[in-house]
């Protein structure tokens, strides 16, 4: 197979070479239209870099981190455990958020492989089943090992760390139920989400168990504090639970901010439980028994998964990773 050049994609994006070569490496240096026409070129030409393509010669010691944010403090965590964990390892981190956008991660993976970084540990934006953006064929080539992060895609990687979101759902199910709850609101991620879908189908679990005779709704609020505030407060318009379950942290947010704008004393009129800790709730006067992930451990087994595949200098299929969740009261 002919190896792809820069002067291949400059001829079919009708620009320079130097302008090709600014928008694989630096692409805020171009302009964003023109940007975006030469990397889907080179990504339909299959194009590698050549710091990459000249052989992998050393290792850089170094591993890429691609979040969607850090404004959720579940990735914050992470992220600092990710790179506790791989200072102990002697690797050092290069950080990026994607900002739930497909265009930033793309240009954040580009930046890494520009760096001839070891391995890279994401949190893709989607989980959308159709979602298999065209860097991960370029990582499989370079035999760049991928660690996945909370979001599992059907896309080349050595393995993945996960939490078990059916058992989140199912333990805070069974938590509030106990309560014999007339109506319990659960505020959840969007309708294509395999996360909020799964923490819903462990609540839903629990309560066919118990044989529940709670009102339970549901809304959709695709993991957004603002979203979720404003769907609790037309739904408090119209209803009033004696419960609301988030799914995550940001939705339970959301939903203690739409409380507070209905006036209704949090924890005495509605009572709060979360898949996620509020490290927040404190300040709103009030404790929110949820489901508490390890974030330390989460962090940990994605590098020593990641450094196991580049120090064996394979990358091969490893076994997934499942972190389960405790309640907290």
């Amino acid at each position: 197979m002919k190896k792809v050049k820069l002067s291949d994609i400059a001829k079919m994006a009708g620009v320079s070479s130097i302008t090709v070569s600014r928008a694989l490496s630096t692409p805020e240096k171009v302009k964003a239209d023109t940007c975006e026409k030469i990397q889907k070129i080179a990504q339909e030409l299959g194009y590698i870099p050549n710091l990459m393509a000249k052989g992998l010669k050393s290792r850089s010691n170094t591993i890429g981190v691609i979040v969607p944010t850090i404004i959720n403090p579940f990735f914050a965590s992470a992220v600092k455990s990710i790179i506790r964990s791989a200072n102990k390892t002697g690797y050092n981190c290069l950080f990026f958020t994607s900002d739930e956008s497909q265009k930033i991660e793309q240009n954040a993976v580009n930046t890494l492989i520009s760096y001839n970084i070891d391995g890279i540990i994401i949190a893709v934006i989607s989980e959308d089943e159709n979602y298999t953006p065209a860097y991960f064929s370029t990582l499989e080539k370079l035999h760049v090992p991928v660690v996945l992060l909370d979001r599992h895609i059907e896309a080349p990687h050595i393995c993945g760390v996960y939490l078990d979101n059916v058992d989140s759902g199912y333990k805070l199910g069974k938590e509030v139920l106990l309560n014999n709850y007339q109506r319990v609101l659960i505020v959840s991620g969007s309708a294509n989400s395999k996360v909020a879908n799964s923490r819903l189908a462990g609540l839903k679990m629990a309560a066919e168990e118990t044989h529940s005779n709670t009102i339970i709704d549901v809304i959709k609020a695709d993991f957004n504090t603002q979203l979720a505030k404003e769907l609790v407060q037309d739904y408090l318009s119209q209803h009033k639970p004696d419960a609301i379950i988030g799914l995550n942290n940001q939705i339970t947010l959301g939903a203690l901010e739409a409380s507070v704008s209905h006036h209704y004393q949090l924890g005495a009129d509605i009572h709060f439980y979360s898949i996620d800790e509020i490290t927040t709730a404190k300040h709103f006067g009030i404790s929110i028994p949820c489901i508490r992930h390890d974030v330390e451990e989460f962090g940990y087994h994605a590098v020593t998964q990641l450094i196991r595949a580049i120090e064996s200098e394979q990358c091969d299929k490893l076994s997934d990773i499942i972190i389960r969740g405790t309640v907290v009261k």
